[in-house]
């Protein structure tokens, strides 16, 4: 018998502290012990992939001091939204792939290390410590907030991929050799959307830098109450709402963008809608959404906010109002965006319909429900 043969007493070792009979003696339970180890190196993967970084343009003003800075406002809007300091987010993951519900204290929602405490706390004091009045300054902090947040998730995000198909192969997992194929496609990927955002991020800091606000356009719809969530979202829109193309994905060239905050305000609520003035495809689809009846503007987004976004925050009342039920349609809904465009080109219906949801993100809740 080889002196290193492992003995069936001895400890396994995949490191498990389990005897080897009991651990990876089958083949079946190595695998299930290779995927253990790879799930548990897997779960430090949001530690390990955190970039921090100041984005603004001005680096000499920087504080040094790199902050968890909020793409939802915590003060103005988060606090509206939350019950005894928590808010539920859609940004939570489930089987590695899949989207889920999250719940989360508002201090830590939506947050990412993005700006230095001297550029997040005076570039944003507009929108931060001021109503919003629909002032070009703004809009154009509440685009450009979003822009960031999304460059800098984009760039966490090819260093989570990077490390993912490292573990992947350290660990040995079955079929690894045909995963190869899939996370070099997904790099490339992620890869040009960084360099898209990168130009449209010059582009932001160079209107910032000059002051230039008239450079975003952007279309609102003003809400007559308080509304029980919010959205930060940067879009690429294939279809508009009578349903012409507007973005080819499977295309090499740029794609166009637009921006959506949606939160409540005092007493009222706001959803912008914003996008680069050379980017003029969106005045068509926002003067296609205002012309649409209040209903169905709400459905609307009721419909494609969970199939285009992970980025929506909600107020536990709402939450809670909704039930287990509606909760788990919301959380599948979202899941089946593949799905649904693969039916929608089948069938070659990208127009806007109305379709009922059992939920509704603009239900007008009593807000002294608590």
């Amino acid at each position: 018998m080889s002196s290193n043969k492992i003995g069936r007493n001895d400890p396994c070792p995949c490191g498990s502290g389990k005897k080897y009979k009991y651990c990876c003696l089958d083949e079946g339970a190595t695998l299930i012990c290779k995927m253990n180890a790879f799930l548990e190196d897997y779960s430090m993967i949001p530690k390990q992939t955190r970039i921090k970084q100041c984005i603004h343009p001005n680096k000499n003003e920087c504080s040094g001091n790199i902050i968890k800075a909020h793409a939802i406002q915590n003060n103005r809007v988060l606090s509206k939204l939350a019950v005894n300091g928590m808010v539920q987010t859609m940004d939570g993951v489930s089987n590695l792939m899949f989207q889920d519900a999250q719940c989360k204290g508002r201090k830590i929602a939506t947050t990412f290390t993005g700006f230095c405490a001297n550029h997040d706390k005076t570039l944003f004091q507009e929108i931060e410590d001021r109503e919003f009045e629909a002032k070009p300054k703004q809009i154009f902090l509440y685009t450009y907030r979003t822009l960031a947040w999304h460059y800098h998730k984009k760039l966490e995000q090819i260093k989570k991929t990077e490390l993912t198909e490292k573990m992947a192969h350290k660990h040995n997992l079955p079929g690894i050799a045909n995963t190869n194929n899939y996370f070099n496609r997904l790099l490339d990927s992620e890869k040009i959307g960084v360099s898209e955002n990168q130009m449209k991020l010059d582009l932001f800091n160079q209107c910032l830098l000059n002051e230039e606000y008239g450079t975003v356009k952007s279309c609102i719809w003003e809400i007559p109450y308080e509304i029980q969530f919010a959205v930060s979202t940067m879009l690429e829109i294939e279809h508009d709402i009578a349903g012409k193309q507007m973005n080819d994905l499977k295309s090499i060239k740029p794609l166009k963008s637009c921006f959506l905050n949606i939160f409540p305000a005092r007493e009222k609520s706001f959803c912008i809608w914003s996008w680069l003035a050379e980017d003029d495809i969106y005045e068509c689809f926002t003067q296609q959404f205002i012309d649409l009846s209040i209903e169905n503007r709400a459905n609307y987004l009721n419909n494609d906010l969970p199939r285009w976004t992970d980025a929506l925050v909600f107020s536990p009342r709402i939450w809670e109002e909704w039930g287990e039920g509606i909760q788990q349609a919301l959380i599948s809904h979202a899941n089946f965006d593949i799905l649904y465009r693969q039916m929608e080109d089948e069938e070659q219906k990208h127009a806007y319909e109305y379709m009922d949801t059992p939920w509704d993100f603009f239900i007008q809740l009593d807000l002294n429900w608590e």
